[in-house]
This record gives structure tokens, sequence and C-alpha cells, in this order.
């Protein structure tokens, strides 16, 4: 029996009748259910809502703290998870469109098959014009065949992976950048959480009490043209920083004696943002803090836009490495190790991620490196450490802290020690690396090992006054962390994991705590600065206030402190 015989046994008029119906009915109850998915989606899942302000609102306003930020977490992983499902839905949704259009448009291509009338002679005269039949035949074959391709543009929307960064707009051939002066250290400020990337500056002579109000130890405050939560970097005698909205994405270069606004570069590149990119409101696109190594300035936007543009305000280089998949947008921090700019790009859910740590080529934007991380997206930051053996590159993720060589991108060690949305950065001292986040704990990994250090390198951990956003800061021998869903310090023995002291505060903290000399200073979200000393015990030393929100981390350079609000560049310092 031929193959065609036995396509017509199995596949008789009313067998193919049937399927045709199946599918037909199926793959209109799935476009309904897409459709209501798609519509419900964004007025549903809001994890800035009116209820969790309120809830966080309560837990400031009462002394019994404890089970309002058990009930405030519970439903603050309730509606991430939501969000999720709906992710889910939505995507199964469009491999099922796509099966059920196929088996449709199959299943009525053999049906007109079947129902094709019998052929009949054709007299002398009466001869079809055969360029209309083709006509004909063509719109037939178009009008099937168009719904298996738009679901596999749905299909393929919904399922592709990280593209590779699109280049564009490099360096014409033949420019020159001007060569910078020698800049001393103690002018540098070249990264997020300053030269050593951890919250460390030296012994300043810094005031430990100002207010915007009254100008007091206020020496300049300039507006910032364009919103961000990136945190402001320092190179001798200028200060960059970011600044972006749907329209456009800026580097900025400010004066650092007067705040005056030198330069501003309109980054341009070839990214397409479709109709449905939506900005999230807590992170916008302009909250990872560029870097700079005296040269260039490298800027990564929640676009997924990176770009290099030179100490004159030209853009050098700008690659786009595709359209984000990220749940709270993108806020990951840029490090330099030696000729690469690393960048930490997690995305993607944790069945699919689509996270990769790139290392680029600064003069040309071109990829050094690339490994790719099975991890969900996170919103860290990448550590670079020096331990007595090897320089390592620290990240974190759901739900691993994983360290890779810098100079190869070669996985060193892997521990199981983390979980949820993490967003704090790792820090490192005394051959320990700490990582936290707020659905997990504090842990304590020694570094050296290979492979799952899980079981063998953990010393300990501590679960007590998490942070949410704020990285910790460490010297060695204490460990402070700052809790963002209350305000809560926590202090910790870096050395066993033993709980020292914990101090409440009004307002939340994002902003992470720095160390200069023994005074912490780290500020809440409403824009108050608290000034601590790190030891046993709990020791206020002075507070300040520039009257406007703070969600970035401040710079700490030649006794000022550059400070980035919400609307404004402060410049802080003892008034002469």
């Amino acid at each position: 029996m031929r193959l065609s015989d036995r396509t017509s046994q199995f596949f008789d008029k009313q067998t193919t009748t049937f399927l045709a119906a199946v599918s037909g009915v199926m793959s209109a109850v799935v476009i309904a259910g897409l459709v209501y998915f798609g519509v419900s989606y964004r007025p549903k899942i809001r994890f800035d809502d009116d209820r969790l302000d309120a809830k966080r609102e309560a837990i400031k306003q009462t002394a019994e703290k404890g089970a309002l930020i058990k009930t405030y977490r519970a439903e603050d992983v309730a509606s991430r998870q939501m969000h999720f499902t709906y992710q889910r839905k939505i995507q199964t949704g469009a491999y099922l469109l796509f099966v059920s259009l196929f088996v449709f448009a199959m299943s009525m291509r053999r049906l007109a098959a079947l129902t094709a009338p019998t052929p009949v002679p054709v007299r002398r005269g009466e001869e079809v014009d055969e360029a209309i039949e083709r006509d004909r035949a063509m719109v037939s074959v178009v009008a099937v065949t168009a719904p298996v391709v738009v679901a596999a543009f749905i299909g393929v929307a919904w399922s592709r992976q990280a593209p590779e960064p699109a280049k564009g707009r490099p360096t014409p051939k033949g420019m020159i950048v001007a060569a910078q002066p020698t800049v001393p250290d103690r002018l540098k400020w070249p990264t997020f959480r300053g030269p050593t990337g951890q919250g460390i500056a030296p012994e300043m002579d810094l005031p430990v009490s100002w207010d915007a109000k009254t100008g007091e130890n206020i020496l300049w405050r300039t507006e910032v043209p364009l919103p961000g939560n990136s945190s402001p970097i320092v190179w001798g005698d200028r200060i960059f920083l970011t600044g972006a909205n749907l329209k456009e994405r800026k580097v900025f270069c400010f004066d650092r004696a007067t705040g005056k606004l030198l330069w501003e570069c309109n980054i341009q590149s070839g990214a397409v943002l479709g109709n449905d990119f939506e900005v999230y409101r807590d992170t916008g696109l302009a909250a990872s803090t560029p870097v700079t190594d005296g040269e260039r300035v490298y800027a990564f936007f929640g676009t997924a836009e990176l770009a290099a543009v030179d100490f004159s305000g030209k853009q050098i280089w700008v690659n786009w490495f595709g359209p984000p998949h990220s749940a709270y947008g993108l806020c990951t921090s840029l490090r330099l190790h030696k000729d690469k700019v690393i960048l930490q790009l997690d995305q993607g859910g944790k069945r699919k991620p689509k996270s990769v740590l790139y290392a680029i080529h600064p003069a040309d934007g071109k990829i050094v490196w690339q490994t790719g991380r099975k991890v969900p997206a996170s919103w860290s930051s990448p550590l670079l450490i020096k331990t007595p053996e090897r320089e390592e590159l620290i990240t974190c993720a759901d739900s691993f802290a994983i360290s890779y060589d810098p100079t190869t991108g070669k996985e060193l060690w892997r521990a199981d020690v983390l979980g949820g949305d993490v967003a704090p950065l790792p820090v490192y001292a005394d051959g320990m690396v700490y990582t936290v986040t707020e659905s997990a704990q504090l842990s304590a990994i020694r570094t050296g090992g290979t492979g799952d250090v899980t079981k063998t390198h953990v010393a300990w951990t501590f679960e007590d006054g998490l942070p949410d956003c704020a990285s910790p800061l460490t010297d060695g021998k204490y460990l402070l962390m700052a809790a963002a869903g209350y305000g809560c310090l926590t202090c910790v023995d870096a050395k066993t994991g033993k709980g020292l002291w914990q101090q409440d505060f009004p307002d939340m903290f994002w902003s992470s705590p720095t160390l200069v000399g023994r005074r912490v200073y780290i500020s809440d979200i409403p824009g108050k600065t608290y000034i601590l000393g790190l030891s046993d015990t709990y020791r206020s030393l002075g507070k300040g206030d520039v009257g406007e929100k703070v969600f970035a981390t401040p710079a700490f350079v030649d006794s000022k402190i550059y400070l980035r609000g919400e609307r404004h560049l402060f410049c802080i310092g003892k008034k002469q």
C-alpha cells in the first residue's frame, strides 16, 4: 500500500473535519485566554502597590514590628510569585497556540483536497487562464499559512535567548582622545562603592551634621536633568552620573568644585524597545552606576544599552544586548578588570535563564569572553577580589554565589547559599566572602575552593535582619547590614557570625553603608544620613538631611561627600 493510500485511509473526510473543528475551537480558546491574561497582567502585577506601601508605613509606626514584618514579607513574596505565574501562563499559551493553529491549517489543507471536485474534460475554447489559477492558489496558500507564521513569531518572541549585543557608532578611525592628567588616588572614586567596590574609604575630615533647608555644610547643589538611581563616581575634578527615560539615555559630567554641568552625552544606539516595554517605577532606566578608567566612562542602562563616552563627552561605542527580561528592570553596576569592562547581565526565570557574564574590551566594545550562567534574573553586581592564591570575580544570584577567573571567565567555585530576588552585592575580607539576601541568609564562605564548596567552605550563616537591597559592609572584624523592608541596622561578628546588636530606624534603607575611617555613613530613603561607629555596640555620631529621597550610595572624595538625591546632586563638607 502506498503512503498516500495509507494517509487517505486514516485521514478520511470525517476524521479530518473532526480535527479541524477541535483545533479551531482550541485556537479560539487559547487566543481568548492570551488576550485575558495580557489585559489583566498590567494592573494586577504591581510590586509597589498601595497595600504594601500601607504595610511599610504601619511597620514604621509600631514598636511591635515582628508580626507586621512577617505579613509584609509574605504578601510581597506572593505578589512576586503571581507575576511569574502570569508569565508562565502566557508563554504556555503561545506554545499551545502554535500547535493548534498548525493542526488546524494542515487539517484544512487535507479537507480541501478531499472535497475537490472530480476533474472534467475541458473543451477547446474553455481553457482556464493558468495565471488566474496560480493567483488563486497563492491566495489559498497565504490564507492557510499566515496564521501559522504569526503563531511562530509569537513562540519565538517568548522563547528567544539573550542575543549577541548589537554594535553601533564606534570611534571614527583616526580620532585622537586627549590624554588625561595624572590623578592622585585620593581623588578617585571610579565605581560603585568606591575603589574597592566594598564601601571602604580612608579617614577624612567630614562633617557629622548637615541640613539642606538651612544650608548647614551644604557646599553646593545642582539639579540633575534626568531621573536615575545610579550613584556618582569621581575622577579628579569631574563627577559622572547617568540619567534616563524612555526617550533618552544620558551620561552627565559635573565640575567637582562648583557642581556646574560641564557636558552631557545622549547615547545613540540601534536599540528597539517594543510597545510592551515597561519601566519599573522603583528601578527606572538609570539605576546602574557607571565606571571609569580615567580615559572613558562606561555606562549601562535599563534598556540593556552599554556605552563608552570619552572625557570630552563624545560617544565612543555602544552595544545593545537585546530587549531586557527582568521583572524589576536592570540595575547591575559595572566593574573594571585591567583591560576589561565586566557586566553581569542576569535575566530570565529559573526554568529558562538568559543570564550571561561578559568581559568587554574598553577601547572598541568587542567581547573578550562571555560565560553563560544557569541562574535567573538578579539585581546584584560583581565584586573583584584578590586572595593570596589568585584574583576572583564573585557574583550572586538565586541560588548560588559563583566565583570566576576574571581573565578567562572560567568558573572556579560555587556555593548554594542564596535564594529569591538577589540584589545585595557580596563583600570580602580576610579570606572570607560574605553573601546575603533577605530570602535566604547571610553566609561566610572561605575562598580557595574548587567546584561545589557548599558543604566544605561555608564557615557560618546568620538569619536575622537581612537586607533586601542594600549591600553589607565589613572591615573583617564587624559586618553591618541595612534592611530595606523596615528600618533596621544589624551588626554581626564577621569571624564567628554572632549577632552583636540591632538598631531600629524610622525609615527604610536602599543606599548601601560606607565606612570612612571608623565612621559609618548610611542614608535612608527620605534623605537622612546616619553617622555611627562600627563597634561592639551601637553608637550614634551624628545625622544629616538633604530633604529629598535618596536611593543612591554617595561618593567620598577629598573630605567631601557627593550625594545624589531624587532631584539634585549635593556636595557636603565642612564650611570654612
